[in-house]
């Protein structure tokens, strides 16, 4: 694995919704993610992940590794990367407890999402199915 992402989700007003964010640099409507570091676990990834583009701290939230990982090509919006494989893995995190998140500046905009609204506005298509299998990993979900 070379890297992770972390869906967020939360139950608000008896909805379970989904959080997905905008890539500044590359307008993709994805999950907060990004790739390993050099010497970094993938917890670790994804925790900083987290603190580039939300702004939260580890202690904000608890991070559940699930059995899933995204793998994909990477197109040409990463010119570094474009035609390698990729291959993150998928993390899930509560949000119920979390008042207001903000995204930084790596980042256009987040929204929270019913699952039928993420499935209609991800980047890609592979994502979807990723996104599917990815949350019957959340116990008590009420969608």
């Amino acid at each position: 694995m070379n890297g992770a992402i972390i869906i967020f989700h939360r139950n608000h007003g008896g909805r379970q919704e989904f959080l997905i964010v905008q890539n500044a640099k590359t307008g993709n409507i994805s999950f907060v993610g990004g790739g390993r570091e050099t010497g970094e676990t993938l917890e670790e990834t994804a925790q900083r992940e987290v603190k580039e583009e939300l702004g939260l701290s580890p202690t904000q939230y608890a991070l559940v590794p699930t059995d899933v990982a995204h793998e994909f090509i990477f197109g040409s919006k990463k010119s570094e990367r474009t035609g390698q494989k990729g291959s993150y893995a998928v993390f899930l995190a509560n949000a119920d407890s979390l008042s207001d998140i903000s995204h930084t500046g790596d980042l256009t905009s987040i929204a929270w999402k019913s699952k039928e609204d993420v499935l209609k506005e991800l980047s890609f298509e592979e994502l979807k199915d990723v996104f599917v299998e990815a949350i019957k990993h959340i116990r008590d979900i009420h969608i």
